[in-house]
């Protein structure tokens, strides 16, 4: 099992998920966490479970889309731990209409493109910002972005969404560029379709097609993309600036 022991790692949408996957894979691996999210009662229950674990974790009610909260969040980290090593931006939304579908284009009012680029692109943005000054000055930091397969593929329906995932990969780089020289890495994992709360409507048939176009013949799971995400806060990693498809090998690019 991958060591990290007496590391710190934060992790947004830590309440349920990817998130919440997260949390405890890297709670097992030995890392104490800050569960970050906008809903108390969530981050609160995925605490418990790390606690139940042996291992140690705190919850601060998050909101990434504003400055004001994610440098809460990285405070409270700091005079908790101490330290910040890793960051998992997971949080994001895919919002859906009254009929369970994705918004066309046209249908999209200003209001709906903020609420999505302000939380998936900017709030990334935000803890990031947020967290850098604290890994510069002890020289290490390991930060892993969660875009989508859709980034990269475009999805009917989806504008913002897609924009916002596409963005995440562009910030991965830039933020690996800049801040290389402080032994902080930053990469991205691109899911595809993994079966979350944010893909519980998925018509059955759309699923039936989706894993018979998957190579290892299934839908991602939670777990899956959190082991993934383990992969990319090693000690000793020489890899930053990447985004690699976690899918089944459905898209391979």
């Amino acid at each position: 099992m991958l060591g990290l022991d007496e590391k710190v790692a934060i992790v947004t949408g830590a309440g349920r998920g990817i998130g919440r996957a997260t949390a405890l894979e890297l709670a097992r691996a030995g890392a104490k966490l800050v569960l970050a999210g906008i809903r108390e009662n969530s981050i609160g229950g995925v605490k418990e479970e790390v606690e139940r674990m042996g291992k140690e974790a705190i919850a601060v009610q998050t909101d990434i889309s504003k400055w004001e909260d994610a440098q809460r969040m990285a405070k409270s980290a700091m005079e908790r731990y101490g330290r910040i090593d890793i960051l998992v931006n997971n949080a994001g939304i895919h919002p859906q209409n009254e009929q369970n579908l994705r918004f066309h284009t046209l249908e999209i009012g200003e209001a709906d493109w903020d609420f999505v680029i302000n939380t998936n692109l900017k709030g990334p943005f935000n803890c990031s910002k947020a967290v850098i000054p604290h890994m510069i000055s002890r020289h290490y930091g390991r930060i892993v972005n969660l875009s989508s397969v859709t980034g990269l593929t475009g999805q009917v329906g989806s504008a913002p969404y897609c924009a916002s995932k596409a963005g995440i990969m562009a910030l991965t780089k830039v933020l690996a560029g800049e801040f290389g020289r402080y032994n902080i890495t930053v990469n991205c994992i691109a899911p595809g379709l993994t079966m979350t709360a944010m893909n519980e409507n998925v018509p059955p048939d759309i699923l039936k097609m989706w894993v018979a176009a998957t190579p290892l013949a299934r839908a991602g799971q939670p777990v899956d993309i959190a082991r993934a995400i383990l992969c990319f806060v090693q000690e000793d990693l020489f890899i930053t600036g990447q985004t690699i498809v976690v899918d089944g090998g459905k898209m391979m690019h």
